[in-house]
């Protein structure tokens, strides 16, 4: 392994999803949130220049990047994946409605 600071890079579904939720309305901030009102909304220990830099799709530090992932899980989960009309006419049920 290298020297210094290990790096990860946001991927860009991960970061599509993180400025959607910054530009959307909150209390307090009905034209969304700024860099430093979404880090602090947060509670995240690092500057908003980091979630800046990583909003930017550039490495940030290892542990920067686990606990954006971390929060972004359990606050901001991914959209369930859309069924197309082409499957729900055709009679095919997700799995969980198969075991019922």
């Amino acid at each position: 392994m290298g020297r210094g600071r290990q790096t990860r890079v946001l991927g860009p579904e991960r970061i599509a999803r993180l400025e959607k939720f910054r530009k959307a309305a909150h209390d307090g901030a009905p034209h969304g949130y700024s860099l430093p009102q979404l880090r602090l909304a947060m509670g995240a220990q690092f500057g908003w220049r980091t979630l800046q830099t990583a909003l930017l799709g550039r490495p940030v530090w290892d542990l920067s990047y686990a606990y954006i992932v971390e929060w972004m899980d359990r606050y901001i989960p991914a959209a369930a994946p859309v069924r197309d009309g082409k499957a729900a006419s055709s009679g095919e049920q997700e799995e969980e409605n198969n075991h019922a």
